[in-house]
């Protein structure tokens, strides 16, 4: 699969047009890249310089949590599948990863450079505008997700009640 099929495959790219997702494939940084199983891509607190979209494979994103129920535990915040982003943080200031990305198998992904992703969102609002809105869904749930984890300990679908008892 190419990288302009993978970028409309991708949850955070959905409702961009084609000729947005061409503008996006011709940045200069845009490439694949290639992970074996247990290959990191980046650390938590490494300089975000790239964002990323998994063509294939699976990858963890983790993060150190120490809670009243784990004590300096790495964790599972998310699976990022088929068609998922992760390295949003090279769109934001600090710009240093807030997690660490680990493939659980052999992995390929299209890299982006944030920085001249954020210079086609200045020079076009409107993919600007419909990417960040995307992250912003992203971001929340994912945030949700780790807020579960410190307060019950778990981690389980938002739609799931928890057992009495």
């Amino acid at each position: 699969m190419g990288i302009e099929e993978t970028l409309k495959r991708a949850e955070v790219f959905l409702g961009l047009e084609d000729d947005d997702l061409s503008k996006i494939a011709a940045l200069p940084s845009c490439r694949e890249e290639v992970y074996e199983a247990g290959d990191t891509i980046f650390h938590f607190e490494d300089e975000a310089r790239f964002l990323y979209v998994l063509q294939e494979g699976q990858v963890d994103l983790t993060m150190e949590v120490t809670s009243t129920y784990t004590a300096g535990t790495e964790v599972v915040i998310d699976t990022v599948r088929k068609g998922g982003f992760f390295g949003w943080s090279a769109l934001v200031k600090p710009h240093s990863y807030v997690m660490a990305a680990v493939c659980r198998k052999p992995s390929r992904v299209v890299a982006i450079n944030g920085t001249e992703l954020a210079a086609l969102f200045d020079a076009d609002n409107c993919i600007g505008y419909k990417v960040m809105r995307s992250l912003t869904h992203i971001i929340g749930t994912r945030l949700r997700y780790l807020e579960q984890l410190i307060a019950t300990g778990e981690r389980r679908p938002f739609f799931e009640k928890r057992k009495a008892g």
